[in-house]
């Protein structure tokens, strides 16, 4: 048979196409198990990963999910290695295998035994600490190369077989270090007259795009790998264009918003009664869950807690921030503000974050303020 005859109709047979619904489709392609880490604060679990009335009679588990990337960042001492530890503790007990990075803090190998050793106590299983912390796989970053070069070309058997939790602590911590802030930059690059308006764009936007690479290589390992990634985002101040100083994310923009499924923010509150310490007292609220922002700022996303010795100790009784006070304030202080010059406006359409995409300032909804 010659190429015609085999491409002829006649020869040919029809193949019935059959259709499929795209419901049906996409409960297909979607993941048969939603496996989750818990926090180790059940309140937070619920806020993270709620319970929907048609799963109410089976089992979900709840948490940080594995397969996508979770976002911890609030402004120093809040936390955030503590809220890191007490997830990877609960991982550890549960037979699940850790990987810490580690870029500058040094991993509280006193605190994590201890936590163990109190969760241990009360679930009363048979495994020492010892035999829990065999789990746990420690890398050290010091820099932002080594974090790049474990990222991108990662070695063999990295992350290891079943892995279920990755915790970067810090990610954001080796980037001031290579990369200042745009004024600063700015001011270094005017004095080499050589550079032209290329060279000076790509040194400006290096920042974002290795912030762009590194948060869709992480997107991938965790996708690739089914694992938890948790990664800590430091804070900076921002004080040009704004009403008063403001703590702002290191690293943002809109490839490391796209990465993020579930964000966390860690804050404290100025207390309520005489009785509360505002030194102790925490807040954990969930602004992102699922790959979308929460637009308007619920009292079951916010969680009080404290931290001590052995662990994170949700407060049930202790109220959260008062919601409307907050809010009419805020949205007063936004109304009010004043208008900002020429060079304010572009000096601040420089720097790489945004407001928007976190909700640190806008309170339930940027677009019912009129700018």
């Amino acid at each position: 048979m010659n190429t015609q005859e085999l491409l002829s109709p006649t020869t040919q047979r029809s193949r019935p196409v059959v259709s499929f619904p795209a419901s049906q489709s996409l409960q297909a392609s979607a993941p048969l198990r939603a496996d989750a880490v818990s926090t180790g604060l059940a309140r937070l679990d619920d806020a993270i990963c709620p319970r929907s009335r048609e799963a109410e009679g089976d089992f979900v588990s709840q948490g940080i999910p594995q397969g996508h990337v979770t976002e911890i960042f609030g402004p120093p001492g809040v936390g955030k290695t503590s809220l890191a530890l007490n997830i990877a503790s609960n991982a550890l007990r549960a037979g699940k295998k850790v990987v810490w990075i580690d870029t500058g803090s040094p991993l509280p190998r006193l605190r994590l035994r201890d936590t163990l050793r109190k969760s241990i106590q009360e679930c009363g299983c048979s495994q020492t600490v010892e035999e829990l912390v065999q789990n746990l796989i420690l890398f050290r970053a010091p820099s932002l190369p080594h974090l790049l070069a474990l990222i991108f070309h990662t070695p063999s058997r990295f992350p290891p077989d079943s892995c279920d939790l990755l915790v970067i602590d810090s990610a954001s911590g080796p980037f001031p270090s290579y990369f200042p802030n745009p004024t600063e930059l700015k001011t270094r690059l005017a004095q080499f007259k050589s550079l032209d308006k290329a060279q000076v764009q790509w040194l400006m936007n290096r920042n974002s795009n290795v912030t762009s690479d590194l948060a869709n290589k992480l997107t991938r390992l965790a996708a690739t790998h089914h694992t938890a990634v948790l990664v800590i985002n430091q804070t900076r101040t921002r004080i040009r264009g704004q009403v008063r100083a403001t703590l702002c994310p290191v690293l943002a923009g809109g490839g490391w918003e796209s990465s993020i499924n579930t964000r966390i923010v860690l804050y404290r509150d100025f207390p309520t009664t005489e009785e509360d310490i505002p030194s102790k007292i925490r807040f954990a609220e969930v602004m992102k869950r699922s790959g979308k922002m929460l637009a308007l700022r619920l009292q079951e996303n916010i969680v009080p807690f404290v931290i001590e010795m052995d662990g994170l100790r949700t407060l049930d009784n202790q109220p959260s921030p008062p919601m409307a006070a907050w809010d009419s304030n805020r949205a007063h202080e936004l109304t009010m503000q004043r208008k900002r010059k020429v060079d304010e406006i572009a000096d601040s359409q420089d720097e790489d974050d945004s407001d928007d995409d976190y909700g640190w300032l806008d309170g339930d909804d940027a677009s019912d303020i009129e700018k």
